[in-house]
């Protein structure tokens, strides 16, 4: 992926207008971006993991769901730690509730990304593939993600926002 495609995803993200659109079109553009399969986007409340946003590659609607933090102790390590994590299905060693999951949803990659808004821990971004994810791969992630925190921060603090223009 060029420079140019990643900075145009940041620009179509940018002019979103609400929190859902923002998190919907998030999803959307790191599936392009990374060549995933699916991308879930949750909000934390306390111990539960809330998703608002899901979007699989192949456009089939899947039901939102919750999850407690406290079964899956990576995902709890990426939202306290602020850190991404890579799961490999076929890793030995990968954490058993993030492995059971990935082979419950038939992925083989899973890329947990913490979502921060204002300094604080806003919620959670797991990217789903069949293949590893490349370190250029993660390191966009993790670019896009700082950017959605960034807007979330901008739309939450302002319930009536004017439309956006973007540069070319």
């Amino acid at each position: 992926m060029s420079t140019a495609e990643i900075d145009s995803s940041l620009e179509r993200l940018a002019a979103e207008t609400s929190v859902s659109r923002l998190l919907q079109a998030t999803g959307v553009e790191l599936v392009r971006l990374l060549g995933a399969s699916r991308c879930s986007i949750s909000r934390v409340i306390g111990d539960l993991l809330v998703e608002l946003s899901d979007h699989v590659r192949t456009g089939e609607p899947t039901p939102l769901q919750l999850y407690l933090v406290s079964d899956y102790p990576l995902t709890q390590e990426v939202i306290e730690a602020g850190e991404p994590r890579v799961v490999l299905r076929s890793d030995p060693n990968a954490d058993p509730a993030e492995a059971e999951l990935l082979e419950r949803i038939g992925f083989d990659s899973l890329l947990m990304l913490p979502l921060r808004s204002r300094g604080q821990n806003w919620g959670l971004i797991e990217i789903y593939a069949d293949d590893p994810f490349a370190e250029q791969e993660i390191q966009v992630a993790i670019e896009v993600a700082e950017r959605v925190g960034t807007l979330l921060a901008e739309l939450e603090s302002n319930p009536h926002p004017v439309t956006r223009r973007t540069t070319s």
